[in-house]
């Protein structure tokens, strides 16, 4: 079984861009507070949210926004500098939920949706993340 579900702050604005015809992929990082005693401390993922979703994310998500993920994990693989392989860990994206919204996006009439919705239902579709990306 491979599933994750996290819930984090958005560290950077989300980015999306366009692969194949007109498929969406957005890219996020989020940091999830990790409390162990009287430590604190953030871990740091990369998420990657595909077709609608990855849309609605850049619509509504903003750098400091909470939000949740529910999805799997994916290791790639990519040679350094050096020719050592290196194994970065990201979450692919089944499901959003937006935990915070803004008050109202610029250039949009209408206002978005409550906290705590979620993006799965109607307005996003539910694809699946191709083996190749290129």
């Amino acid at each position: 079984m491979n599933s994750v579900n996290v819930i984090g702050r958005i560290v950077n604005e989300p980015e999306v861009r366009t692969i194949g015809d007109s498929r969406s992929v957005c890219d996020l990082r989020f940091a999830i507070d990790d409390f162990h005693g009287k430590e604190k401390r953030s871990d740091f993922i990369n998420v990657t949210v595909f077709g609608n979703q990855a849309d609605l994310c850049k619509r509504y998500l903003r750098k400091g926004f909470l939000a949740g993920v529910q999805g799997r994990i994916r290791t790639e693989v990519y040679k350094d500098k050096e020719g050592n392989n290196r194994y970065p860990v990201k979450v692919v994206a089944d499901r959003v939920l937006f935990l915070q919204w803004p008050d109202r996006v610029e250039g949009e009439q209408d206002a978005a949706p409550e906290a705590g919705a979620d993006v799965l239902p109607e307005e996003a579709d539910q694809e699946v993340m191709p083996d190749v990306l290129n």
